[in-house]
């Protein structure tokens, strides 16, 4: 739960109606932090101590010009009270309500240089796919939304939409972004913020695209505000390391032990994140009973003291193909073929698995190779993985079951294949894997 003792609010949340501020509030009560939706603007704010406000301004079926002051005038209380940790403007999932002026008055009173907006809501038919609005399969403008009777919506475009409201430059996340994970997104917003967009709309079709542009913007390491309905303030906890989920957010250690090309390029780039530790074996040390130890000593050491300092880890064997003609050579001098020689690198690197794992908490392990898997999973003694989904195609994750790890998320991937982030998305997948009630039960 949130600490009691603290008493500046996290997050203050701007909603137009007020089952918008109750749907909205919910999905940060959720994640342990106390919210109170207001109905109207308290007399003395600094007497609040809860960790999300929620504010209805009512301020969805005014003129823009009234519902930009009413906006402004909440905030502004707000903000007189003391620093807040994130700012969230709550808009309708369906569009409906003065958007642009909104986020004027937000950004004029704040003085916020970029707002980051997702209106998406898969999980309740909501979603943004080339930039157009769809409500359940349907583009909006096709809904009766566009024929609502306070506040109808003829434009399904969202960037269109809201530029005609606002008087700041839009730019648009779109579907390619969002297929190439958390770091394709960052890249996106990094170029619209470079080319002047001060308001980026994002495509989301699915609810892990809501977590991963919130996961993006954080990574700008600049003030946001925030833009969405209730679906991606879902995910804004487990980003800004809130709340309960942010003991759940923990480190991910790859281990990527396929000498393929692809899988090279695929820990290469996940190498690049400043948030990733890196750590090369030696696997000619694994073959010698005199060094084999002290390289897992080594390996070991190294990547327990990256998860407690809250990185993830990427262990890699057969980094080059330098590296395995040495290996090869190194077991056909002992007297080992090189199927045997492979096997012996994959023993290894599964006690290698085995020590980090129980000697750490980790979100999970992301495995490349059948030997390298089996081995992992066999030194944690599991009895098998309970499959749950896919975190690309072909690329599962599930949860072991029995053994010294019963319900440690895990993601296996064959060595050549996916694309070159596959990586990056098992990683990202699993800082955010919810396991379903009772999908851990067999394990």
């Amino acid at each position: 739960m949130a600490n009691r003792s603290r008493s500046r609010s996290k997050i203050v949340v701007l909603a137009d109606d007020l089952t918008g501020a109750n749907d909205t509030g919910v999905q940060f009560a959720k994640q342990g932090l106390r919210s109170l939706v207001l109905i109207s603007l308290p007399d003395s704010p600094a007497e609040l101590d809860e960790d999300v406000l929620i504010v209805d301004t009512q301020s969805r079926a005014l003129p823009p010009a009234e519902a930009y002051e009413r906006v402004a005038q909440a905030v502004g209380l707000f903000r007189e009270r003391g620093p807040f940790q994130a700012l969230y403007k709550k808009i309708d999932s369906t569009l409906r309500g003065n958007l642009g002026a909104e986020i004027d008055a937000l950004m004029d009173v704040c003085g916020f240089e970029l707002a980051v907006a997702a209106p998406a809501f898969p999980k309740n038919g909501r979603i943004t796919v080339g930039g157009r609005h769809f409500l359940g399969g349907s583009p909006l403008e096709a809904t009766e939304i566009a024929r609502d009777p306070v506040s109808p919506v003829s434009e399904s475009h969202i960037p269109t939409l809201i530029a005609k409201q606002t008087r700041r430059a839009v730019g648009h996340v779109g579907i390619k972004d969002v297929l190439a994970g958390s770091d394709g997104i960052l890249d996106a917003m990094r170029r619209l913020c470079a080319e002047g967009r001060e308001v980026l709309v994002c495509d989301a079709w699915q609810d892990d695209h809501l977590a991963m542009i919130a996961m993006a913007a954080v990574r700008l390491q600049k003030p946001v505000l925030w833009v969405g309905s209730a679906g991606l303030a879902e995910c804004l906890p487990l980003a800004l390391g809130l709340g309960a989920a942010t003991a759940e957010r923990r480190p991910v250690v790859v281990i990527a032990g396929s000498v393929s090309g692809v899988t090279r390029g695929q820990a290469a780039l996940l190498r690049q994140r400043p948030d990733a530790a890196y750590i090369e074996t030696d696997p000619c040390a694994f073959l010698r009973p005199d060094t084999a130890q002290a390289e897992t000593g080594r390996c070991f050491q190294a990547a327990v003291n990256a998860v407690h300092g809250g990185k993830d880890v990427v262990i890699v064997s057969g980094h080059s193909d330098e590296v395995v003609a040495r290996t090869i050579e190194e077991g056909r001098l002992a007297g080992l073929s090189p199927r045997q020689s492979s096997e012996a690198v994959a023993e290894a690197l599964g006690e290698l698995c085995r020590r980090i794992t129980l000697n750490a908490k980790l979100g999970g392990l992301v495995l490349t190779g059948g030997d390298i898997a089996v081995s992992c999973c066999r030194r944690l003694a599991a009895s098998g993985i309970s499959v749950l989904q896919e975190v690309a195609p072909g690329i599962p994750v599930g949860v072991l079951k029995g053994g010294q790890c019963p319900g440690l998320a895990v993601v296996t991937k064959a060595g050549a294949f996916g694309a070159q982030d596959a990586l990056c998305k098992a990683v990202d997948f699993l800082k955010l894997f919810r396991i379903s009630p009772g999908a851990d039960s067999a394990a």
